[in-house]
C-alpha cells in the first residue's frame, strides 16, 4: 500500500519576502520575484530589452549632467 501525497502550494507574503532577503536566503544574484505571492524565477533579458535599457540609462544620464 502506497500513500499519495500531493503539496500544496505556499504563498508568501511580501513581508516574509523581504525578510528572506534581509537574511540572505535571496541575494541579488537570484533572478527571481514575487509575483501573487509565488517567488518565480525571472526570464533573462533579451537583446532587444537590454538595447533600450542601454539607451534610456545613456539619456538620464546625459540629461542630469546638463
Amino acid at each position: 500500500m502506497s500513500a499519495v501525497f500531493t503539496p500544496t502550494r505556499l504563498r508568501i507574503s511580501v513581508d516574509r519576502y523581504q525578510k528572506m532577503v534581509a537574511v540572505g536566503v535571496l541575494t541579488k544574484y537570484d533572478r527571481v520575484e514575487l509575483i501573487e505571492g509565488e517567488i518565480l524565477e525571472m526570464a533573462p533579458i533579451g537583446v532587444a530589452h537590454a538595447e533600450v535599457t542601454d539607451r534610456l540609462t545613456r539619456l538620464l544620464v546625459a540629461r542630469s549632467a546638463g
